[in-house]
Protein backbone atom coordinates (compact mmCIF):
# COMPACT_ATOMS: atom_id res chain seq x y z
CA UNK A 1 0.00 0.00 0.00
CA UNK A 2 2.79 2.27 -0.44
CA UNK A 3 2.37 4.22 -3.43
CA UNK A 4 0.05 7.10 -4.47
CA UNK A 5 -1.01 6.57 -8.28
CA UNK A 6 -1.67 9.36 -10.28
CA UNK A 7 -3.59 9.22 -13.91
CA UNK A 8 -1.97 9.71 -16.80
CA UNK A 9 1.79 9.60 -15.31
CA UNK A 10 1.82 6.03 -13.12
CA UNK A 11 2.97 3.10 -14.68
CA UNK A 12 1.30 -0.47 -13.66
CA UNK A 13 4.77 -1.71 -12.34
CA UNK A 14 5.11 1.35 -10.43
CA UNK A 15 5.61 0.20 -6.47
CA UNK A 16 6.42 3.54 -5.15
CA UNK A 17 4.59 6.37 -6.75
CA UNK A 18 4.37 9.92 -5.92
CA UNK A 19 4.00 11.98 -2.49
CA UNK A 20 2.49 15.32 -2.15
CA UNK A 21 6.20 17.51 -1.59
CA UNK A 22 3.51 20.55 0.17
CA UNK A 23 2.02 17.94 2.63
CA UNK A 24 5.75 17.00 2.84
CA UNK A 25 7.31 20.42 4.04
CA UNK A 26 4.83 21.33 6.22
CA UNK A 27 4.73 18.65 8.17
CA UNK A 28 8.51 18.48 7.99
CA UNK A 29 8.57 21.78 9.55
CA UNK A 30 6.46 20.68 12.08
CA UNK A 31 8.51 18.36 13.17
CA UNK A 32 11.49 21.03 12.83
CA UNK A 33 9.88 22.65 15.64
CA UNK A 34 9.91 19.52 17.84
CA UNK A 35 13.30 18.53 17.41
CA UNK A 36 14.10 22.55 18.10
CA UNK A 37 12.22 22.37 21.48
CA UNK A 38 13.56 19.09 22.44
CA UNK A 39 17.25 20.35 21.64
CA UNK A 40 16.65 23.07 23.60
CA UNK A 41 15.25 21.16 26.45
CA UNK A 42 18.11 18.85 26.76
CA UNK A 43 21.08 21.27 26.49
CA UNK A 44 19.26 24.15 28.84
CA UNK A 45 17.88 22.08 31.30
CA UNK A 46 19.33 18.60 31.03
CA UNK A 47 15.23 17.74 30.64
CA UNK A 48 14.41 14.09 28.98
CA UNK A 49 10.79 13.24 29.21
CA UNK A 50 9.58 15.61 26.77
CA UNK A 51 12.13 15.19 24.31
CA UNK A 52 11.42 11.18 24.80
CA UNK A 53 7.90 11.59 23.95
CA UNK A 54 8.55 14.21 20.96
CA UNK A 55 11.80 11.88 19.86
CA UNK A 56 9.79 8.67 19.95
CA UNK A 57 6.43 10.27 17.92
CA UNK A 58 8.52 10.95 15.01
CA UNK A 59 10.48 7.77 15.10
CA UNK A 60 6.95 6.25 14.76
CA UNK A 61 5.96 8.63 11.96
CA UNK A 62 9.42 7.55 9.90
CA UNK A 63 8.80 4.35 10.77
CA UNK A 64 5.41 4.45 9.08
CA UNK A 65 6.05 6.91 5.97
CA UNK A 66 9.54 4.65 5.17
CA UNK A 67 7.59 0.54 6.05
CA UNK A 68 4.30 1.14 5.24
CA UNK A 69 3.22 4.27 3.28
CA UNK A 70 3.13 7.96 3.83
CA UNK A 71 -0.26 7.95 4.40
CA UNK A 72 0.16 6.76 7.40
CA UNK A 73 2.33 9.52 8.71
CA UNK A 74 1.17 10.95 11.54
CA UNK A 75 1.98 14.67 10.75
CA UNK A 76 0.74 13.65 7.47
CA UNK A 77 -2.71 13.25 8.34
CA UNK A 78 -2.71 16.13 10.37
CA UNK A 79 -1.67 18.44 7.76
CA UNK A 80 -4.04 16.88 4.98
CA UNK A 81 -7.35 18.18 7.12
CA UNK A 82 -5.87 21.79 6.55
CA UNK A 83 -4.54 21.47 2.82
CA UNK A 84 -6.64 21.59 -0.48
CA UNK A 85 -6.20 19.93 -3.46
CA UNK A 86 -4.62 23.21 -5.41
CA UNK A 87 -1.76 22.46 -3.25
CA UNK A 88 -0.71 19.37 -4.14
CA UNK A 89 2.89 19.19 -6.36
CA UNK A 90 3.68 15.91 -7.02
CA UNK A 91 6.75 14.05 -6.73
CA UNK A 92 8.27 10.73 -6.75
CA UNK A 93 8.35 8.75 -3.86
CA UNK A 94 11.61 6.86 -3.65
CA UNK A 95 13.82 9.55 -3.05
CA UNK A 96 11.68 10.45 -0.36
CA UNK A 97 11.66 7.32 0.95
CA UNK A 98 15.62 7.22 0.87
CA UNK A 99 15.66 10.77 2.85
CA UNK A 100 13.31 9.22 5.66
CA UNK A 101 15.04 6.38 6.24
CA UNK A 102 18.42 8.66 6.65
CA UNK A 103 16.08 10.49 9.28
CA UNK A 104 14.87 7.37 10.78
CA UNK A 105 18.62 6.23 12.03
CA UNK A 106 19.33 9.92 12.83
CA UNK A 107 16.09 9.95 15.09
CA UNK A 108 16.48 6.39 16.97
CA UNK A 109 20.08 7.26 17.58
CA UNK A 110 18.77 10.44 19.26
CA UNK A 111 15.90 8.56 21.03
CA UNK A 112 18.49 5.31 22.45
CA UNK A 113 20.95 8.17 23.72
CA UNK A 114 17.81 9.72 25.82
CA UNK A 115 17.22 6.64 27.20
CA UNK A 116 20.52 6.11 28.21
CA UNK A 117 21.07 9.92 29.47
CA UNK A 118 17.62 10.06 31.04
CA UNK A 119 18.41 6.68 32.76
CA UNK A 120 15.08 5.19 31.61
CA UNK A 121 17.59 2.17 30.53
CA UNK A 122 20.87 1.13 31.93
CA UNK A 123 24.17 1.26 29.73
CA UNK A 124 25.77 -1.67 28.86
CA UNK A 125 29.46 -2.50 30.16
CA UNK A 126 32.65 -0.27 29.43
CA UNK A 127 33.29 2.09 27.11
CA UNK A 128 29.14 2.78 26.64
CA UNK A 129 28.92 2.77 31.07
CA UNK A 130 32.03 5.25 31.29
CA UNK A 131 30.63 7.80 28.73
CA UNK A 132 27.01 7.46 30.19
CA UNK A 133 28.80 8.46 33.36
CA UNK A 134 30.91 11.07 32.21
CA UNK A 135 27.98 12.80 30.36
CA UNK A 136 25.93 13.07 33.52
CA UNK A 137 28.65 13.94 35.76
CA UNK A 138 29.21 16.96 33.54
CA UNK A 139 25.50 18.05 33.11
CA UNK A 140 25.08 17.90 37.28
CA UNK A 141 28.83 19.71 37.41
CA UNK A 142 27.09 22.73 35.05
CA UNK A 143 24.43 22.75 36.56
CA UNK A 144 25.91 23.47 40.36
CA UNK A 145 27.76 26.21 38.82
CA UNK A 146 25.09 27.61 37.16
CA UNK A 147 26.38 26.94 33.18
CA UNK A 148 23.64 28.85 30.21
CA UNK A 149 24.27 25.29 28.53
CA UNK A 150 24.44 22.76 30.66
CA UNK A 151 24.52 18.94 28.78
CA UNK A 152 28.17 18.88 27.65
CA UNK A 153 27.92 18.11 23.59
CA UNK A 154 27.65 14.37 22.94
CA UNK A 155 26.60 11.89 20.12
CA UNK A 156 22.43 13.29 21.18
CA UNK A 157 23.30 16.43 20.32
CA UNK A 158 25.28 15.94 16.95
CA UNK A 159 22.05 13.56 15.82
CA UNK A 160 19.78 15.53 16.79
CA UNK A 161 21.38 19.18 15.28
CA UNK A 162 21.99 16.87 11.49
CA UNK A 163 17.89 16.24 11.79
CA UNK A 164 17.47 19.60 12.09
CA UNK A 165 19.68 20.71 9.22
CA UNK A 166 17.97 18.48 6.96
CA UNK A 167 14.65 19.36 8.23
CA UNK A 168 15.65 23.24 8.08
CA UNK A 169 16.65 22.95 4.60
CA UNK A 170 13.57 20.70 3.51
CA UNK A 171 10.68 22.75 5.14
CA UNK A 172 12.15 26.16 4.67
CA UNK A 173 14.86 26.23 1.88
CA UNK A 174 13.01 23.57 -0.77
CA UNK A 175 16.20 21.31 -0.63
CA UNK A 176 16.16 17.75 0.26
CA UNK A 177 19.37 16.64 1.25
CA UNK A 178 18.78 13.06 1.19
CA UNK A 179 16.99 13.35 -2.29
CA UNK A 180 20.62 14.86 -3.50
CA UNK A 181 22.47 12.05 -1.79
CA UNK A 182 20.29 9.47 -3.49
CA UNK A 183 20.87 11.11 -6.80
CA UNK A 184 24.52 11.33 -5.92
CA UNK A 185 24.41 6.98 -5.18
CA UNK A 186 22.96 6.33 -8.17
CA UNK A 187 25.58 8.68 -10.73
CA UNK A 188 27.90 6.82 -8.79
CA UNK A 189 26.19 3.17 -9.78
CA UNK A 190 26.01 2.48 -6.11
CA UNK A 191 21.71 2.52 -6.03
CA UNK A 192 19.97 1.51 -8.87
CA UNK A 193 18.17 4.29 -10.54
CA UNK A 194 14.04 3.68 -10.25
CA UNK A 195 12.78 4.68 -13.87
CA UNK A 196 9.22 6.39 -13.26
CA UNK A 197 11.01 8.79 -10.78
CA UNK A 198 9.36 12.17 -10.72
CA UNK A 199 11.39 15.45 -9.16
CA UNK A 200 10.32 18.92 -8.02
CA UNK A 201 11.47 21.09 -10.64
CA UNK A 202 14.66 18.54 -11.49
CA UNK A 203 15.87 19.10 -8.42
CA UNK A 204 16.15 15.61 -7.64
CA UNK A 205 16.65 14.60 -11.60
CA UNK A 206 19.18 11.69 -12.38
Amino acid sequence: MYWTPLPDISKEWDKYGFVNETEIRISTGITLVLWLLSLCLVLLKAEYSIPLIFVSLMVTDFFLKVFISPKLSIFGMFVRLFLKKWTEVWVGAVQKRFAWSIWIVLSALVLYCILLLGQYITPMEWPQLTAVSGILEATRNNIANGALIVTPMNPTIFACLLCIIFMWSESIVGYCVGCSIYAWLVRKWWMKEYKWQNCLNGKCEI
